[in-house]
Parts: structure tokens; sequence; C-alpha cells
């Protein structure tokens, strides 16, 4: 299981732009620049009941995207099924000719970098 920075980070990257550009400014603050609740306050102008309030909230929101869209998870699904596809590669390389494999390695290279 992740922390819960790391998963906010993550659904932030999926679902942050559904989010209001003040939700966002506030949450960049707080969780990527690493401000405490009294110093993202201060540099927006309210206090540091309304920033938690603010923070809470988004995270509940980024929270009901991922429980609709499954963005997130298909994402982890999706990396699973190359690693694995990776995997069986390797172990039947060696049985198929060298043209197809040039083919093979070639897709599979444009799994790698879409999803390291």
């Amino acid at each position: 299981m992740i922390d819960k920075v790391t998963r906010v980070g993550l659904l932030y990257d999926f679902y942050g732009e559904l989010l209001t550009a003040h939700q966002r400014q506030v949450l960049e603050m707080y969780y990527f620049d690493d401000w405490s609740l009294s110093e993202v306050a201060e540099a927006v102008g309210v206090s540091r009941q309304a920033v938690h309030d603010n923070v809470k909230r988004s995270e509940e929101q980024l929270e009901h995207y991922e429980s609709i869209l499954h963005l997130y998870d298909s994402n982890e699904g999706t990396k699973a099924a190359v690693k694995d596809l990776l995997a069986a590669w390797n172990r039947a390389r060696q049985f198929v000719s060298r043209e197809a494999a040039i083919e093979v390695e070639t897709a599979l290279q444009v799994l790698r970098q879409r999803f390291e």
C-alpha cells in the first residue's frame, strides 16, 4: 500500500485539472512544496482551518473521481500486465526469428516508455 502523500500525488496527476485553481494551488503548496497549513494560510490569505478544510475536501474529491473513473487503478493494472508481458517475452525470445524479435522489441520499447 502506498502512503497518503504518494497517493494524493498520483491521483492529482490524473484528476488535478478537475479541481478549481484555488484547490490546485493549496494542494500543490501543502503536498508538493511541503508547506505547513499555517504557511499556506498566510500565503493565500485565509485561516489555517480553511486550508485544512480545503485540503480535506480536495483529497475527497480526488478519491471520488477515482471511485468513478478508475484511471489510477486501470493504469496500475496495465503496468502489471506490461511487466508480465516483458517477463513472458524474455522467456520466449530465443524461439523466434531475429526479424520477429526486432519487431517485438520495438513494440515493447514503446510500452516501456509509456509506463515508466
